[in-house]
């Protein structure tokens, strides 16, 4: 009898641990399922953010014929308006979510000494509440998008090129200062003077590159058609802050449009050693900038270091697909 009770109390406690055991593995199933989702859902998200840069930054035969066939009857128009001038029309954007945070002293001295020039220019300061009242006359159908964004930054550049396609003109960053007047005319050289070019841009660290502190433009253009037109699918996020900004709307956004874009001769770029210092001064910019984006450009300034993190992330991704197949293993050897 005693024998018999020694016996029971084994194999309820053998069940007891056969009952944990299979416990503890339906965890481990369930942690790796879900694990093993994320991982999927992320790998996609990578994939699909993939294959909108490298979308993006390459020029599609079908969609330069398509922007081509636009310029077409862009210049027919152009031809019978004789619009051979860039608008005088100075545009200046100020957004902050900030409980209505009142514009920055120094932006407020540098836009009066644009317009304190600029006497014959129109001038517009777009704040939030005039952006929205304006987009739900005009471009009502672009509201969700511009509601949508993460950042007040974003906001400010998806206008700009709203701004410069509708009016015209040129579009100036609150942190620029002018030093001479009529900037636009100031800016060409004697011979683009009668007739203007398309857009005129400033070169960038590359030689050429879309900066956008600085625009200008003739109405309704193409180019910024095509940039506005993307701003929606470009909407999404890029896993940190400052690049989140500048891919969805900001100047690597416009790079890319740039690149996309067949007829290069429409722009004139304006060099650096020209614009700034003579004609222009910086009064205090990249008030935009987060916590990762001082990191970011010391590591694209850095060869080494970024060599060494791109390195680092294909070492990560090894390690954890590495895991993973061990523990798909593990799970197939206990079922």
């Amino acid at each position: 009898m005693q024998k018999y009770k020694q016996c029971t109390k084994q194999n309820y406690n053998d069940e007891i641990q056969l009952l944990a055991y299979r416990r503890y593995n339906n965890v481990q199933r369930i942690t790796f399922i879900v694990c093993l989702i994320i991982v999927l859902f992320t790998l996609i998200h990578i994939l699909q953010t993939g294959l909108f840069l490298i979308k993006h930054f390459t020029e599609d035969e079908n969609r330069s014929n398509m922007i081509k066939l636009d310029m077409q009857i862009w210049q027919g128009l152009v031809n019978g308006q004789s619009q051979r001038k860039i608008p005088r029309h100075i545009h200046q954007i100020w957004i902050s979510s900030k409980n209505d945070e009142e514009m920055y002293e120094n932006f407020r001295i540098a836009a009066n000494a644009c317009m304190e020039l600029h006497s014959n220019y129109n001038y517009t300061l777009w704040t939030h509440r005039k952006i929205l009242d304006w987009l739900k006359i005009h471009y009502s159908w672009f509201l969700p998008t511009y509601e949508n964004y993460r950042y007040d930054m974003q906001r400010i550049d998806a206008m700009k090129y709203l701004l410069l396609f509708h009016f015209g003109g040129i579009y100036l960053d609150l942190d620029i200062k002018c030093k001479v007047q009529d900037l636009i005319t100031s800016m060409l050289p004697l011979d683009k003077r009668d007739n203007e070019p398309d857009i005129i841009f400033h070169m960038g660290t590359e030689g050429i590159s879309a900066n956008t502190d600085i625009m200008t433009a003739k109405r309704f253009h193409p180019f910024f058609k095509l940039a506005v037109s993307q701003l929606k699918t470009a909407n999404r996020w890029f896993y940190l802050y400052h690049l989140t900004i500048i891919l969805s709307a900001g100047p690597t956004f416009l790079y890319g449009v740039y690149k996309q874009f067949p007829l290069k001769d429409i722009f004139y770029y304006v060099p650096n050693n020209v614009l700034y210092g003579k004609m222009i001064e910086g009064v205090g910019g990249g008030t935009w900038y987060g916590r990762d984006s001082l990191v970011l450009i010391r590591f694209m300034e850095n060869k080494i270091w970024s060599s060494f993190l791109i390195f680092f992330i294909i070492i990560v991704f090894f390690v954890v697909y590495k895991v993973l197949k061990r523990k798909t293993i593990l799970i197939k050897f206990c079922c």
